[in-house]
């Protein structure tokens, strides 16, 4: 790369940097290698730069790309090594290609720069028709652009999507340890209502074929997350059990749909500040089942 003359006068020392480009800062980090500077250039520029930017990263105190919509095109691989630089630039500025095998065995990184990510390009690996991934991880795979995915929520009896057991029965690539893709033992349904918006991503792109059985497991989420894991698991027949938290005036507004879904219910806990439940006299009679299953005291307000 070649880098352009700065002199010292030019680099200025203030406390809020004005904006250099790669050669700049380059060569102004020669002059004062304890410099704070703030990164603008272009996407050829940086991508370009990778590497010798993510060796000076902690002297950068953010970065911009000034041709946007350019992005910066890497492999898992790169995203690793440059792991540090990268998660200094704007959101969705990052397009990367490489199959999925090497996506999963990066996903540690994978998971710190999401935000950066814009897109992913999965290329085919040789008799893969599918992967299967964590719920913890659907807002990153959301992010692609082609592949088709099995969410995993249940192998063995303990661990975590965040923190994968040692110990248990059972082993599925979905998360790195030791170098190798896997993941040993784990129980992560409750994921399913956290990153219920990666799942939602995935299934309107066409890209989600399925979701495993919770094995009798209850999800704890609010109505809107309820809803849309409702509509989620009904077309996969997946059988699940919800445990609804929310505001009395959430509940009491969604009532017809938490009375349909009765079966599925298995408690109901409101929170925040509790006020009575404003229902029609019929919602009342829909709902008579359903509101047995009340964790606190309740009262109603019947408006016709």
């Amino acid at each position: 790369m070649q880098v352009t003359s700065v002199s010292a006068a030019n680099i200025g020392y203030q406390t809020g940097p004005k904006p250099m480009t790669v050669a700049q800062v380059l060569a102004g980090l020669k002059l004062n290698s304890k410099m704070k500077v703030n990164l603008a250039d272009t996407a050829e520029n940086i991508s370009a730069g990778l590497k010798d930017l993510n060796a000076i990263s902690n002297q950068i105190v953010q970065a911009n790309v000034i041709n946007p919509p350019a992005k910066i095109s890497l492999t898992s691989a790169q995203t690793k090594s440059y792991a540090t630089v990268l998660s200094k630039l704007p959101e969705n500025t990052l397009v990367l290609t490489d199959s999925f095998d090497n996506l999963n065995s990066n996903i540690a990184v994978l998971r710190q720069i999401t935000p950066q990510i814009n897109k992913m390009v999965i290329t085919p690996s040789a008799g893969q028709t599918k992967q299967t991934i964590s719920p913890w991880d659907s807002q990153l795979w959301a992010k692609s652009v082609n592949g088709k995915f099995e969410i995993q929520t249940h192998v063995g009896t303990s661990g975590s999507a965040t923190t994968p057991s040692t110990s248990g029965s059972g082993s599925v690539n979905v998360v790195p340890a030791g170098g190798t893709p896997q993941f040993i033992g784990y129980d992560d349904t409750q994921a399913l209502a956290t990153n219920y918006r990666g799942l939602k991503a995935l299934d309107d792109m066409g890209m989600l074929t399925g979701i495993e059985s919770f094995k009798g497991s209850a999800i704890t989420a609010s109505v809107t997350e309820s809803k849309a894991l409702t509509t989620l698991f009904n077309k996969y027949s997946t059988e699940f059990y919800l445990n609804i938290r929310d505001t009395s005036t959430n509940i009491a507004k969604n009532i017809d749909f938490i009375s349909s879904n009765n079966k599925k219910v298995a408690s109901i806990t409101q929170i925040g500040n509790i006020k009575p439940l404003e229902i029609t006299t019929a919602q009342n009679t829909k709902a008579d089942k359903v509101l047995s299953k009340m964790k606190n005291a309740y009262s109603l307000v019947l408006t016709s």
